[in-house]
């Protein structure tokens, strides 16, 4: 089931998250990297991400049996050069053991009708251009290459891609 994240999830999104970046990352990214963002520093992100009324992001989760088993997380776009019309899927990450499973393409779906019933017309992603799981899957649904630039070398820790879609 695909519900709104709650503070009750902080330590299970912060779970799914380092262990998707393990499980995603390591054969590009520095060890270092990956392990600089383990579960206590995530935590604190995610609890100030869900109860900052400033912040504009929603996240929803897929809750298994009252276990988090993925997320999605979306928002309107960061990047300067783009229109209002357009949204950005911000995060989206699923459990390794539960990936396979329709969990990230019915999180993907629930994102995409959330920017949509936001107003927003198009949708935009940034993804390591090393990531070729997310690639496939991203290219699967639907999303596009775009020519941006890579945003500032310090914000990212590997070579990054912009992708873009219309919303449905």
């Amino acid at each position: 089931m695909i519900r709104p994240a709650v503070v009750e999830d902080v330590p299970a999104l912060a779970r799914v998250q380092v262990r998707a970046w393990l499980h995603a990352y390591s054969g590009f990214m520095e060890p270092e990297e990956i392990a600089a963002r383990p579960v206590e520093v995530r935590e604190p992100q995610w609890r100030t991400a869900l109860t900052d009324p400033s912040d504009p992001a929603t996240t929803v989760v897929w809750d298994q049996d009252g276990a988090v088993a993925g997320f999605a997380t979306t928002g309107p776009a960061r990047d300067e050069d783009l229109d209002a019309g357009t949204g950005e899927l911000y995060a989206i990450y699923v459990d390794p053991p539960a990936q396979g499973a329709g969990v990230g393409r019915a999180l993907h779906a629930e994102a995409l009708a959330r920017l949509a019933a936001a107003g927003f017309e198009r949708a935009m992603l940034w993804t390591f251009a090393a990531n070729d799981q997310a690639i496939a899957f991203y290219e699967r649904l639907g999303w596009r290459p775009d020519s941006a630039p890579p945003p500032h070398p310090d914000h990212w820790a590997a070579p990054s891609a912009r992708y873009l879609r219309d919303l449905p």
